[in-house]
């Protein structure tokens, strides 16, 4: 019985910490804008509709993972296919001129 409780703890302690150490889209999307807004002097409506982008974004991307865990070549295509759909929406709310300084960026960090 003791080692049953013990088994269950740690399975537990193990199922916990997995999702734990899993980022939330929310989290990256914050983290993302945050930085894009600070380097490129975004407005606040600049800001959030670039946070929304990146929560659909990170959300989408979990979602082919889990979906594509067993066919890699297929998650390669509809990730890239994201990355377009991302870079097109980013692009409508800074403008080109703005996503080449925030390329710049991050192509020196």
């Amino acid at each position: 019985m003791k080692k049953l409780k013990i088994l269950l703890t740690m399975s537990f302690l193990m199922i916990t910490l997995g999702l734990s150490a899993q980022p939330k889209p929310e989290k990256k999307a914050k983290k993302f804008a945050d930085e894009i807004t600070e380097v490129l002097s975004l407005n606040k409506k600049e800001s959030q509709a670039i946070y929304e982008i990146q929560v659909e974004r990170f959300t989408e991307i979990q979602a082919l993972r889990k979906t594509y865990a067993d066919d890699p070549e297929t998650l390669k295509e509809k990730q890239r296919a994201l990355g377009k759909k991302v870079f097109n929406q980013v692009k409508n709310v800074i403008g080109k001129e703005r996503q080449q300084q925030w390329k710049a960026y991050k192509s020196k960090n």
